[in-house]
């Protein structure tokens, strides 16, 4: 059976679930991974039975690989994307994009230039709950959308780990932003933003950033982003899809997901909301949605079959948190730049 040699560039939190998913897989073949944490390299490569590199260029140019996973931090996806195309593999970009619009189009000019596919990794897309929120309206059960309300809640301890390396925005707002698009069948055109940064200015992170926008003149949404949850949340994310329409209204909320942990109240977390969406792990292999997200990249490059996300909207996305900073920078609404 073909499989997919796959090399994933960067290997934290979330490349190392990549890593793992791939060499679970049945469609892929974990070839190498490349972090410049060089004392990560001989856990990974027993872990995975994969080669390990310190530079990303040198798996690129050393390693007979179909397509590269590239999970570094949102301000270095540029490069190594580039980098990638050029060397004529197909690239899986984590979310989000790039940081700019014009970035963005850097990536996809030198994807398009040297004939090679690009994903960008946005979970939520695969995710059942928000799959049946946006079948409800492509099927018109919704109806005309009137308002929708969207949100992402997580642990101020997110914070205290991402610390000024990206916005809330960039991290965990464009998932909110893309599922409001997307579910909703239209583009944001105008946002007013508010931002705290009060709590957790220590870690030179924000708080909370408020969003009111319009999606064409006939529908508004709210959306709401924020790391201060207690450090002892029983989860580490709490957040919601609402969307109202003429005839009916979709609710979507993911806190308690069916599995509630309890344990003795002088343990670190008495009581635990277990994630069975995202990454859980099944029989000893991580399943949910980021399986599924990976999976449909392998199946895609092998058997030539077309992604369930369109590339614009990947770029939409970004485009609309280059209208949110500059709203809540100026304290006035802004349009959102047509693409």
């Amino acid at each position: 059976m073909e499989r997919l040699k796959m090399g994933v560039i960067g290997a934290g939190f979330i490349g190392t679930y990549h890593a793992r998913i791939y060499a679970e897989s049945f469609g892929a073949e974990l070839k190498a991974i490349a972090d410049v944490d060089k004392k990560r390299g001989p856990g990974l490569k027993k872990d995975f039975g994969c080669s390990f590199y310190t530079d990303y260029r040198e798996m690129l140019e050393k390693e007979d690989l179909d397509a590269v996973d590239i999970c570094l931090p949102d301000d270095n996806h540029v490069e190594p994307a580039v980098a990638a195309a050029n060397a004529g593999k197909h690239i899986l970009l984590e979310k989000p994009m790039a940081r700019t619009v014009k970035e963005c189009k850097k990536i996809r000019e030198a994807c398009e230039k040297n004939g090679v596919r690009l994903m960008i990794g946005h979970v939520v897309r695969f995710d059942p709950g928000y799959n049946r929120v946006h079948d409800a309206v492509r099927k018109g059960e919704i109806g005309n959308v009137i308002h929708i309300s969207a949100g992402r809640r997580n642990s101020k301890l997110l914070a205290q780990r991402i610390k000024d390396s990206t916005s809330m925005l960039y991290y965990v707002g464009i998932h909110d932003i893309d599922a409001v698009q997307w579910c909703a069948r239209k583009r944001i055109t105008r946002v007013f933003a508010q931002r705290v940064v009060k709590e957790n200015k220590k870690w030179k992170s924000e708080d909370c950033i408020f969003v009111l926008a319009n999606l064409g003149p006939d529908t508004v949404a709210s959306l709401e982003f924020s790391w201060v949850l207690p450090a002892n949340s029983p989860c580490g994310l709490k957040s919601n899809l609402e969307i109202y329409g003429s005839k009916a209204t979709a609710m979507l909320h993911k806190f308690n997901q069916g599995v509630e942990i309890f344990k003795e109240k002088d343990t670190d977390l008495p009581y635990e909301l277990y994630d069975i969406s995202h990454w859980p792990e099944c029989n000893n292999r991580i399943d949910g949605a980021l399986k599924a997200e990976l999976d449909h990249f392998v199946d895609a490059i092998l058997h030539k079959r077309k992604f369930v996300m369109d590339l614009d909207d990947m770029i939409s996305a970004v485009n609309v948190i280059e209208a949110i900073m500059e709203s809540y920078r100026k304290d006035v609404p802004v349009d959102v730049k047509p693409l």
